[in-house]
């Protein structure tokens, strides 16, 4: 801010003519003014605040993916470097040990086996002169060598490198994964959020619900008018048209309800099929409507449809057994009725 630069100056030129009057030596022992210039990196974290701007979003999601995949290129670069000192150590007791022009100078002790291994590795296999080392190899050891090294080649640039390559985008795909569910977990255990959300909503039933009904609620606050908002009964037509307006799409989408069931919202929260919608239903709907789809929902499901044939297999062996009594009753009333006619018959003859 405007403070801390005028103090700085102010210790600046205190310093300055202290300087000027009484030399150089006059400030042995006192700490720099030049210091608090440092405070000034303070106005760095400012930037911090732009970066968590939505335009940043890929910069962060691969910076944290990266973070979360150095454990795989840590020990990626053990195996690698492994494997690089095995070599090393074949190439220095095959080439270390003789004085062939351009090949002894590169494998004559470990370390600079293992550089040049590392650069063999790598495409980098020339001279100084930008010769291949394996040419003077191949004359001065014969083609065994040059065989050895086209199978390292071949194994360090498309089998080695390629393994490591994939599990190191797996990890960090993994890890990015997992910030982002964490993320959208924070977002759902957000109470603040919900209640926000909702209430935004609501208001908006309610508006609908009155212009609906050309009853004004005389107060705005839902606290005070909870028997209005309970009574609320939202027809799908209208929670159709509600959905399209931006205030309450950015509230589903604060919720994250998926966008392609916020326009299928009158029938997915509309469980008795009545063509009406209460809060009730509405604030419960959305509330099982949030974040990605969960095996325990499936299972849910699934154990609801269980209790329901058990449910109907026990009402149909009640419905069996009505069946079975209700056949017995009409034979009973069947025969009654035809004795009572034969009796009647009986006396008409004998009358």
């Amino acid at each position: 801010n405007h403070r801390l630069d005028a103090v700085i100056l102010v210790a600046d030129t205190l310093q300055l003519a202290v300087v000027t009057v009484g030399g150089g030596d006059s400030l042995d022992g006192m700490p720099s003014a030049s210091l608090l210039r440092l405070l000034r990196l303070m106005k760095l974290s400012r930037v911090l605040r732009v970066i968590q701007l939505k335009v940043f979003d890929d910069v962060l999601t691969m910076i944290q993916g990266i973070i979360g995949g150095m454990g795989t290129l840590m020990w990626s670069m053990v195996l690698y470097v492994v494997m690089v000192y095995i070599v090393a150590l074949v190439c220095r007791a095959m080439f270390g040990n003789e004085e062939v022009e351009n090949v002894y100078e590169f494998f004559n002790s470990v370390p600079r086996s293992m550089f040049t291994t590392f650069r063999c590795s790598f495409g980098d296999c020339s001279t100084i002169g930008g010769q291949p080392i394996f040419e003077f190899v191949h004359l001065g050891y014969g083609s065994v060598p040059s065989v050895l090294y086209c199978f390292f080649v071949f194994g360090v640039s498309i089998g080695m490198f390629n393994v490591i390559s994939a599990i190191f985008v797996e990890s960090t795909m993994a890890a990015a994964a997992a910030l982002e569910k964490s993320q959208k977990d924070e977002r759902l255990q957000d109470e603040r959020r919900w209640k926000t959300s909702i209430t935004t909503l609501i208001r908006h039933m309610m508006e609908v619900s009155e212009q609906r009904s050309g009853r004004v609620s005389q107060t705005r606050r839902l606290s005070e008018s909870l028997d209005t908002v309970l009574a609320i009964d939202l027809q799908s037509s209208l929670l159709d048209e509600l959905v399209k307006r931006p205030e309450v799409k950015k509230a589903l989408d604060d919720l994250d309800i998926n966008p392609d069931d916020q326009g299928k919202l009158s029938e997915l929260l509309d469980p008795d099929n009545g063509g009406t919608i209460s809060v009730v239903d509405f604030i419960d709907g959305l509330k099982r409507l949030r974040g990605e789809p969960r095996r325990s929902d499936i299972v849910n499901v699934n154990m609801m449809v269980r209790a329901l044939q058990l449910a109907l297999s026990e009402t149909q062996a009640v419905i069996l057994d009505m069946q079975t009594d209700i056949g017995k009753i009409n034979d009973f009333v069947t025969l009654r009725r035809n004795v009572q006619r034969q009796s009647e018959l009986g006396r008409q003859t004998s009358a």
